[in-house]
């Protein structure tokens, strides 16, 4: 792993790595990728590509110093940074490849309309719930203004690759086995899944392409027990199998993860630590973006055979692609951090806050610094050794079904797993990398267990010493209150979000898109509030603009629609007074 950093006010960059075999030589190249027939965002024929120099060896670290003014012209883009074997070139000899985010890429990028030069936008074909729609979509309430963006058309430009984004998460099978991005981060379900959405779909969904694809079937004798994922631990559980460590052993090198959702990422990657993405945190390269997740993912997961085999089981995002998928998954979900205190009127709820802000009883705040995912130290988004993985008698285990310990961070594996946000907890379990604990006092309950209580992340040199947790059984309910009741008011913050979107100017399609979203918004805080007996009060306003939600779909008339959906906020807006003092 390693950084490479550009100065721009003079030119130079630097380049550190470390891990790499001594006295092996390994050279730095940038990659300007080239669109093409079959292009992707791997080194190709065709792409511009510059040798920064080969890097020097000192310590455990090798470093690279170079000039850009001397090595690239004014008109490339660098779009890929590689390490390299000595001697190949970054296409066969790669070994490390990071890339500049969206809005880095934007900053360095030509001043004056530079942002809608990125990629090539292209009409979308269907929104997230399968209508047609114009480039307005769904997910178009989200759009940040950020001022990085003013002067250069950032607001319809980035709505556009917003819109573009979506399309291609939801639509683009990259030549694969068919699934998509939203096959398991579906918009219905907080871009996750679990065992009871997986109940509810058809045979024939991609989800299943292991059981319809005899390439991909476990119980293919051709395939000598190599594995493509574990159905039965997929529709028990919701576990995903991932090959953190390589492809090179596909019979027992394996982990089973369930599905992380991809709301408010830009709370947490946004950090010191950088993008912290899969459950260990190693999904994307140190200090990566966003953008570098997807070319991993499609190998992974949208294969048509287990060879994959580039152009052949599937096909790379190209840069273009990359853009619009980041700037997507960015606009997903709170694009800021709570600001905790919050004036909660419930009393359980309250207490449960002032246990998680107590950083000598509840320590939660330690770790997850105003319910998020980043830590008080250092100011980043973690990962520590919590000892999750010694529970005894986790779920998947008792099935009999193969399982290997699941080794974290790595490779080899130190133990450790990422820190997530705990705002959109309540209602995107179940917990933990592994699925293992099914409820929000569950997860909760956890940290006054042994293996918590004994592992690194506790008192070892190896994680933030926070200390033993020991909280009683009513301490433990009250923290979860305060995790549903902060979760649901996000719930309606966000279907509020959507049914403003609504009440914009827009094709019936589109409204009737947002309408599902604000709708399954809402029975997500009626849920998360009902599962820990909490305000009934408010409950009951947001059936009524649970009900409300339902009634425009019964009519084509835009206009007519709209009453309804400004007597759901009104409820809403109740509910969430019931719950907390603005």
């Amino acid at each position: 792993h390693g950084q490479a950093k550009f100065d721009l006010t003079d030119g130079s960059v630097s380049v550190e790595v470390s891990g790499l075999a001594f006295g092996a030589t390994f050279d730095v190249w940038l990659i300007d990728n080239r669109p093409g027939a079959g292009h992707s965002v791997k080194p190709e024929p065709g792409d511009a590509m510059v040798r920064l120099g080969s890097l020097r060896h000192a310590a455990d670290t090798a470093t690279l110093e170079a000039d850009l003014a001397e090595v690239i012209h004014p008109e490339f883009e660098i779009d890929l940074v590689t390490v390299a074997r000595g001697g190949e070139d970054p296409g066969r000899g790669g070994l490390l490849f990071g890339s500049p985010s969206l809005f880095q890429r934007l900053y360095y990028n030509k001043p004056g309309g530079a942002f809608a030069a990125l990629g090539d936008v292209v009409t979308p074909r269907r929104s997230a719930l399968g209508q047609r729609a114009p480039w307005t979509l769904p997910f178009r309430t989200f759009v940040p203004s950020p001022a990085y963006a003013q002067g250069m058309g950032g607001g319809p430009a980035l709505a556009a690759l917003i819109a573009e984004g979506e399309d291609l998460f939801f639509n683009e099978t990259f030549e694969g086995n068919g699934r998509t991005c939203g096959t398991c981060h579906r918009a219905d379900n907080n871009f996750t899944i679990d065992a009871a959405f997986i109940a509810t779909l058809p045979a024939d969904d991609p989800l299943f392409v292991a059981e319809f694809i005899p390439a991909l079937n476990p119980d293919n004798p051709a395939l000598m027990g190599k594995k493509f994922e574990n159905p039965t631990l997929m529709r028990e559980f919701g576990l995903i199998l991932e090959n953190q460590d390589g492809f090179g052993n596909l019979v027992t090198n394996f982990n089973m993860r369930g599905v992380p959702h991809t709301l408010a990422l830009p709370t947490s990657v946004d950090s010191a630590a950088g993008a912290r993405l899969g459950w260990s945190g190693d999904a994307v390269p140190a200090l990566g973006s966003v953008r570098d997740f997807a070319p991993g993912a499609v190998t992974q997961h949208f294969t048509k055979t287990l060879n994959r085999t580039i152009n052949e089981d599937f096909r790379l995002p190209t840069d273009p692609e990359l853009d619009a998928l980041e700037a997507f998954q960015l606009s997903l979900g709170r694009q800021e951090e709570l600001a905790l205190p919050l004036l909660l009127k419930g009393i359980v709820a309250a207490r449960g806050q002032e246990i998680f802000l107590d950083n000598g009883l509840g320590k939660c705040n330690l770790c997850h610094a105003n319910a998020g995912a980043n830590g008080l130290f250092g100011g980043g988004n973690g990962n520590f050794d919590t000892d999750v993985e010694k529970l005894p008698d986790q779920p998947a285990d008792l099935t009999g079904e193969l399982n290997p310990p699941d080794d974290g961070f790595g490779n080899p594996g130190n133990g450790e797993f990422n820190t997530p946000t705990l705002v959109e907890a309540a209602d995107t379990g179940p917990f933990f990398h592994n699925n293992s604990i099914e409820t929000i006092e569950g997860a909760v309950a956890f940290y006054n267990g042994v293996s918590f209580n004994n592992s690194p992340a506790a008192v070892g040199p190896g994680g933030f010493p926070t200390g033993p947790i020991n909280l009683d059984a009513t301490q433990v309910v009250a923290v979860a209150a305060f995790l549903r009741v902060i979760n649901a008011l996000e719930n309606i913050r966000s279907a509020i979000a959507f049914e403003e979107g609504a009440l914009a100017p827009s094709a019936p399609d589109e409204q009737l898109d947002l309408l599902k979203l604000a709708l399954a918004d809402t029975v997500d805080a009626i849920d998360v509030l009902r599962g820990g007996g909490l305000h009934p009060d408010a409950v009951q306003k947001l059936e009524q603009a649970s009900e409300r939600l339902q009634l425009p779909s019964q009519t084509k008339k835009v206009g007519k629609r709209k009453p309804f959906i400004r007597q759901a906020i009104e409820h809403q807006k109740a509910a969430r007074g019931l719950m907390v003092d603005e």
